[in-house]
């Protein structure tokens, strides 16, 4: 898959960085030469160009591109100016970094429907760890809905999952459970992914339970 990311600042950079190692096609695009050059060892491709008009962004494959990536953390001006002209050019599909309520809206009307606000999605999560201290991951399905990665608190440790009933007394769906064992040869935890588990499965500390339902549900299975 290519991947043209414009904005190689901390988030663009990481990103970058992340889905090259994962085996994306990514062309980096910052006006900064400094940091083209930091990252050109790490990004498949760097391009030192700024995309204040039509013809700098012609001296991109966007067409050929399956994913574009606004990165641009500061300037929201020079974000919904960016995003116009990959609109016109033709770029397929785009996500944003939002900076801004406002800036969020403006990308929305502009058509554009994949956004990220990471400083509210993070303060979201930190938030729920601070009540949930078991969280591991969260992922909002809907306003109400969620799936968690998350511990189950100390009670339920040692406990059948039958005797347990997350979804009859919890109202909470499992998907899967990351159990860990240690490898007594190697010395270290070794993880299987369980999509089907019995009733007789006994909880122990390390197991993570991927869970879904809603978000008061999860504070009730807390408590216990």
């Amino acid at each position: 898959m290519k991947c043209i990311i414009i904005g190689l600042g901390n988030f663009g950079m990481a990103l970058a960085q992340r889905l090259t190692a994962m085996g994306y096609e990514v062309i980096g695009v910052d006006k900064d030469i400094d940091k083209v050059n930091a990252y050109k060892d790490s990004i498949k491709n760097t391009i030192c160009l700024n995309l204040n008009n039509e013809q700098a962004a012609r001296n991109l494959p966007l067409k050929d591109a399956d994913l574009n990536i606004v990165s641009l953390g500061k300037d929201a001006g020079a974000s919904i100016l960016t995003v116009a002209i990959l609109k016109q050019n033709g770029a397929k599909r785009i996500i944003v970094r939002a900076i801004s309520t406002l800036h969020k809206t403006v990308l929305e009307a502009m058509g554009i429907t994949e956004i990220i606000q990471l400083e509210k999605e993070y303060a979201d999560f930190f938030a729920t760890k601070t009540e949930l201290t078991t969280l591991i991951y969260s992922y909002q399905v809907s306003p109400d809905y969620y799936i968690y990665e998350m511990k189950l608190p100390p009670a339920f440790v040692g406990r059948r999952l039958g005797d347990i009933k997350l979804e009859k007394d919890f109202s909470l769906k499992l998907i899967a459970i990351k159990h860990y064992d240690r490898d007594e040869e190697k010395g270290y935890l070794r993880m299987e992914l369980l999509e089907e588990v019995s009733d007789d499965f006994v909880v122990n500390a390390n197991d993570v339970f991927i869970l879904f339902g809603k978000r008061n549900r999860f504070r009730v299975l807390s408590r216990n």
